[in-house]
């Protein structure tokens, strides 16, 4: 999890405070979105501090913060996505995160929920909007939800080939 902090949340935070300063969402879009940020956040924050303290549980937690990082990037994206367009990417992060400590099989479950709940975010924007999503639309969005997938597993993989390098030499 500590992996997830260095990396993937400051490029969310990059993500979305480029979004907001450079696609200048209405003022209610902006404090909702920073009030979320600032709330996963720190919960990401405070259980990545106090990870010893809950040991027996750590699987646990950890499961939770991945649908909590899961649900932060859906509802960040119903809100930003149709101002920045890049923001389908906070999606990767949580079965990205999942990689780092499940198995493929879980790894793999999680990376089709994170790429369904960015398909059925674009579908439900499409529908307030009242706007067609043309057969292009559709094929760019089921590539971002394959690219969603195929890279958590990539991640998976690598996680996995490290501990069987690791495990090898001692």
């Amino acid at each position: 999890m500590h992996i997830l902090n260095y990396y993937f949340t400051p490029f969310a935070v990059i993500l979305i405070a480029f979004a907001i300063y450079f696609s200048e969402p209405e003022k209610n879009v902006t404090y909702v979105s920073f009030a979320i940020l600032t709330l996963s956040f720190g919960t990401n924050y405070w259980f990545s501090r106090n990870t010893y303290r809950f040991m027996r549980w750590m699987h646990n937690i950890r499961s939770f913060m991945v649908f909590l990082n899961l649900a932060t990037s859906a509802v960040l994206f119903y809100l930003l996505g149709s101002y920045w367009a890049p923001m389908w990417l906070l999606f990767v992060v949580a079965p990205a995160a999942a990689a780092m400590f499940m198995r493929k099989n879980q790894v793999m479950i999680i990376a089709f929920v994170s790429a369904a709940a960015m398909l059925g975010v674009y579908y439900l924007k499409s529908v307030q909007l009242g706007v067609t999503f043309s057969r292009q639309l559709w094929a760019m969005a089921s590539c971002h939800a394959l690219f969603v997938v195929f890279f958590s597993m990539f991640v998976a993989a690598m996680s996995e080939m490290i501990l069987k390098v690791r495990d090898s030499l001692r």
